[in-house]
């Protein structure tokens, strides 16, 4: 049984009606099965990849919006970096630092009799480095010794004061004492390579 538009000329309507609703079903159902199928999850994964960088996208914007603010805070911190590396010198430093002292000592009217430094101690990025300081002068001379030695930059810290053997001084008639304190200041420990 061929068929031709006579044939299908003849069909009751209802028939019609049912071949051209099978053939509209038909087509959009080859299409799917055929191609749409395979794609839907290529397009899904496409749509959560968007998602992904949409949202990426938002948190890099924020950031921009953000960016002066976070320049200028890294600008302070930059500074108060150089402050705080400032008050813990490098070891080429430390030679300068008890010239310092010792300036500082004979300023203040003590006779420095020795400064000497002591073996540092490792604390990480930063080193203790103790010295040893030993002097001949008055009470109020070691105290103005020591205003000025907190008025420095650097940070210095003094422990271990011993003042003994008090004595007149024959020349002046001033009470003078052997004194002999531990000044610990600290060092920068640059990273290697």
């Amino acid at each position: 049984m061929a068929i031709d538009a006579e044939t299908i000329a003849n069909l009751s309507p209802k028939r019609k009606a049912l071949i051209i609703l099978v053939i509209a079903v038909l087509i959009p159902g080859l299409y799917w099965y055929t191609t749409y199928r395979g794609k839907a999850k290529v397009i899904e994964r496409l749509r959560q990849e968007y998602s992904q960088k949409q949202a990426k996208l938002n948190e890099n914007e924020a950031i921009a919006r953000n960016l002066p603010r976070f320049k200028e805070e890294v600008g302070k911190l930059n500074k108060e970096l150089a402050r705080v590396v400032q008050e813990l010198p490098n070891s080429r430093e430390i030679p300068n630092l008890i010239e310092t002292i010792s300036n500082l000592g004979s300023l203040n009217g003590l006779q420095i009799v020795y400064i000497k430094p002591q073996s540092d101690v490792n604390k990480g990025f930063y080193a203790e480095v103790p010295i040893q300081i030993k002097a001949v002068g008055g009470y109020h001379e070691m105290g103005l010794f020591l205003d000025s030695l907190s008025k420095l930059p650097r940070i210095i810290n003094v422990s271990n004061i011993n003042l003994g053997n008090a004595r007149e001084d024959k020349l002046t008639g001033a009470v003078v004492l052997n004194i002999s304190a531990l000044a610990t200041t600290y060092r920068y420990i640059e990273k290697e390579g």
